[in-house]
């Protein structure tokens, strides 16, 4: 059998290595999330304009609703 310091010296060894191996999945796993993220946020930017609007009032509020989400990112930064 084994001395009871070994089984001790085995827990804590195999708690680090369970401890360190889970800290690197979830930076892993974070990195991934924000990437994916960056790719999603690039693809709404890059996306096609739509075409504009024939009727005219549809259009008025497009524009003011432009206008006014350019003013607030304006003030954000």
């Amino acid at each position: 059998m084994m001395e009871t310091s070994s089984i001790i010296l085995l827990v804590v060894s195999s708690a680090i290595s369970f401890g360190l191996g889970r800290i690197f999945v979830h930076f892993r796993d974070k990195k991934r999330a924000r990437k994916a993220q960056e790719r999603a946020a690039q693809a709404l930017r890059e996306r096609p304009v739509e075409a504009e609007s024939r009727n005219k009032s549809k259009r008025k509020r497009q524009l003011q609703q432009l206008e006014k989400d350019g003013v607030g990112q304006k003030q954000k930064r």
